[in-house]
């Protein structure tokens, strides 16, 4: 049986496949979620962040959730053991250091990192990033005035290093299990990282998808690091549409983007919304393709998100939910009727429960 998560406006959608064909669950309309990861330890139990409803937790592969870490209502304190945010922007569990139990890392808005070494029982806060160099001028474009931590990675090989990208303020990096963060020291270091991918076979490889091509200062679409952050070089021909939202890898390397002509047409809402989906494969001289067999529309479809499962890339967006098991050359559509109320609803994050 396979399951995904993915996360829309306004709602999470849990999707399981009976039969060849994929029933659709909505959980906690009106939630706003946006980040989820599923424990790697306890595979039950998964967690989603939610922009402004805090952190919430399922014990049973996203039937059932309850509301963790920010535990109060009207005007009550923060407990200490809470996460003293309500926008949750990012969610990671990881495997400690032990390798036995499971640790919780939160991002927020602002940009502060909570953990949680009891599966959501009580947190602490591990960082406000205030001791990193240029954090004044860290900003999220829409909303200048504030910033958060939009996406985690850790290093397959050294699992004690654990990577977190900023919107807007580049990469930082932890090489004890995040207890404490720097920043990447790299010239010319890539500052709107929106997906970081470590790369399940090659050491030292991280990928990533940016904003950049529409900063002042900053790389192009697609970024490459070999030696996890120290130099980042960028991979870009054959890309036409520079905005990059998600990016997938998988263990033969072909890589899959999401990406539009503007942040505006990725995210609009409106009839000016496109996005498009490009693949890269090592056996195609390094030239990105854009691809379009069995995708909807680019015209009306909302910029997707993307994941890699067991070789098979999925593509998520407000037309449903589409793979491929051709690196990214072809797609379908995935089994399912799709609920009519999503057709304007941005798709945030897909993860497979495993």
């Amino acid at each position: 049986m396979k399951q995904f998560i993915v996360t829309y406006d306004n709602a999470l959608l849990l999707f399981t496949q009976e039969h060849g064909e994929y029933c659709i669950e909505s959980k906690f309309k009106g939630a706003n979620p946006i980040a989820v990861t599923q424990d790697p330890i306890d595979t039950n139990i998964i967690y989603c962040g939610t922009f402004d409803r805090g952190l919430w937790k399922s014990d049973d592969s996203g039937e059932t959730w309850i509301p963790i870490g920010t535990r109060f209502k009207n005007n009550d304190a923060f407990k200490q053991e809470d996460i003293h945010m309500t926008r949750v922007t990012s969610v990671k569990a990881y495997k400690d250091e032990g390798g036995t139990s499971s640790m919780l890392l939160v991002g927020t808005e602002p940009s502060t990192l909570f953990v949680s070494y009891d599966q959501g029982e009580s947190f602490e806060l591990v960082t406000d990033f205030s001791h990193i160099e240029g954090k004044d001028k860290w900003f999220f474009p829409p909303r200048p005035y504030t910033h958060h931590v939009k996406w985690q990675a850790s290093n397959p090989h050294q699992p004690e290093n654990i990577f977190v990208t900023i919107e807007a303020g580049g990469m930082l990096y932890s090489e004890d299990y995040g207890r404490s963060w720097q920043a990447n020291k790299a010239n010319n270091a890539p500052v709107d990282i929106h997906v970081l991918r470590t790369h399940p076979t090659m050491p030292n490889t991280l990928y990533g998808v940016c904003g950049d091509a529409f900063l002042n200062n900053g790389h192009g679409t697609v970024i490459e690091s070999t030696d996890y952050g120290a130099t980042w070089q960028d991979i870009n021909e054959g890309i036409e549409a520079k905005y990059g939202y998600s990016l997938a890898v998988n263990e033969d390397n072909d890589l899959v983007i999401s990406t539009a002509k503007s942040p505006y047409k990725a995210h609009s809402y409106t009839n000016d919304t496109a996005s498009t989906i490009y693949y890269r494969q090592r056996d195609n001289d390094a030239q990105w393709v854009e691809a379009t067999e069995g995708l909807p529309d680019q015209q009306g479809t909302i910029i997707s998100a993307l994941t890699e499962y067991d070789g098979v890339f999925y593509a998520a967006n407000n037309k449903g939910v589409f793979y491929s098991e051709s690196g990214g050359q072809q797609w379908q559509q995935l089994n399912a009727k799709w609920p009519h109320e999503f057709i304007n609803q941005h798709a945030h994050q897909i993860i497979p429960i495993v």
